[in-house]
């Protein structure tokens, strides 16, 4: 299935939450397909999971229901434009009065990753002080991280062209992971004066060209099974040509690959400079919005890019997606099991499947496996007179923070008619599974994939760690 992310807005720029399936014509390389799921997703608060004793939830208290973060990408970013960020930065959080899923990194000039607010779980996740919201201090909080980062020489990596676009790739691919763990549609706002999508003759040390296609498949389907969308904001100083960056170094243009990644990943080109702007639109963005998908016949799977048309029958009405995708080929099994290993890799668990588990009482070596799958969640593809789910479902024991293995992926595929939908939608999905532990495991993984959506969610349950609280 293809699945896709649609934001619909009014004159105004404002999201339409009130369109149905009927109002969607999707078109996929010039052929129009027939839409085979559709679902209005909105951020208003889910009831919380009700918890057994010794039962975990990768959702509950505390946890975040959406996550807005700012790349501030000092390595692609010249040094006459920093001091010009910082400031924006400064003038557009400071004035933020909930700031809750707001998180702000930064991307230094030795291609490290540096969370001035990092996600739940890092060290740098700051908490509120005398109720204010972390930006109030955002301030001292931007010097303390400047003087950090800028104590560490330049090296020869901002001018390695290849190897600044391979760290670029990578760490945007990194942060697409680690905002797995929250539902829902994520946003990047990318501070950048952005990277070549290949690299010219006139590089300085080959006459060849560099092609980054295959970082470029990587990054995107992480943003897909991560849900995020990037949203650019071209950093160059008025009067500076756009191409730069491309002219003086790159041998093509570095500029244009900032509405690439927009465009790809369905959030909104346009290249502004106003951060402000763009961070009001991208919460926004998130307040509502439609997962719709389709099915592409294999031989249309074809590794070319496929350009993609949304349009709304209601008037006034502009569509904001993805605009088109590469239709790799994959070998069977391997979008499922990259999935797969990146959950279990991850340090957090992934919450865009909702999930319960248990364990029981160990008996001997045995233990009973429960796990409850938020149907809400996952793809239920109408077909026919049924509606079907394709999800596979695995785990991985750990010993302490390190994966001592993991299961094969188990199908577990679903046919429901409308009535049974429903009792899942309310009640959710429920499996066990026998398993046999190693004395020295410490904790046991639950991981479930949705193969029509690339989704998945996890969670970690503790070995014999009785009580009913969030391991992580």
């Amino acid at each position: 299935m293809v699945d896709l992310n649609v934001v619909a807005l009014d004159s105004r720029g404002q999201p339409v939450g009130d369109l149905g399936r009927d109002d969607f014509r999707v078109t996929d390389a010039g052929k129009v397909r027939p839409i085979a799921f559709f679902r209005h997703r909105d951020q208003s608060p889910r009831p919380l999971p009700q918890l057994a004793p010794n039962e975990y939830s990768n959702r509950g208290p505390g946890k975040l229901a959406n996550a807005t973060l700012i790349l501030f990408d000092m390595l692609n970013e010249k040094l006459s434009t920093r001091g010009y960020t910082a400031n924006q930065l400064i003038q557009s959080l400071q004035p933020l009065e909930s700031a809750n899923g707001v998180f702000l990194y930064l991307l230094t000039v030795n291609g490290a990753l540096y969370p001035l607010r990092g996600l739940p779980g890092s060290e740098s996740e700051s908490q509120p002080e005398d109720g204010q919201p972390w930006t109030r201090r955002i301030k001292p909080l931007m010097d303390q991280a400047l003087r950090a980062v800028l104590q560490v020489r330049e090296t020869g990596i901002v001018e390695d062209v290849q190897y600044r676009a391979e760290v670029t790739f990578r760490a945007l691919s990194a942060i697409a992971g680690q905002l797995a763990s929250v539902p829902g549609r994520k946003s990047i706002i990318w501070l950048s004066d952005g990277v070549p999508l290949e690299l010219g003759p006139h590089r300085s040390d080959t006459g060849d060209f560099v092609d980054y296609t295959p970082l470029l498949r990587q990054m995107s389907e992480t943003m897909d099974r991560s849900g995020v969308s990037i949203y650019p904001v071209r950093m160059i100083m008025l009067g500076s040509p756009d191409n730069i960056d491309g002219a003086n170094r790159d041998g093509m243009s570095s500029i244009s690959t900032l509405d690439t990644f927009a465009t790809l990943t369905g959030g909104r080109p346009g290249g502004t400079k106003d951060i402000g702007a763009a961070l009001r639109q991208a919460i926004s963005d998130m307040r509502t919005s439609y997962e719709m998908g389709y099915y592409l016949p294999a031989s249309d799977w074809d590794d070319k890019f496929h350009k993609l048309r949304i349009e709304c029958s209601r008037k006034g009405v502009r569509i904001q997606a993805k605009t088109g995708y590469y239709a790799w080929r994959h070998a069977v099994g391997d979008r499922s099991t990259q999935a797969l290993q990146a959950a279990i890799s991850s340090r957090f668990d992934a919450a865009e499947i909702g999930l319960r588990a248990s364990l029981s009482p160990e008996t001997g070596n045995q233990r009973k496996l429960t796990v409850h799958v938020d149907a809400n969640d996952i793809v239920l593809a109408h077909e026919g007179e049924s509606y079907r789910g394709r999800l596979q479902f695995a785990f991985a024991v750990f010993n302490g923070n390190t994966a001592q293995g993991a299961s094969e992926p188990i199908p577990l595929d679903l046919h429901y008619t409308a009535e049974e939908r429903d009792t899942a939608f309310s009640k959710g999905i429920g499996f066990a599974q026998g398993l046999t532990l190693a004395p020295q495991t410490t904790a046991l993984r639950v991981i479930v994939y949705d193969r029509n959506s690339t989704a998945i969610g996890s969670v970690t349950i503790p070995v014999d760690a009785p009580g009913k609280q969030d391991p992580r």
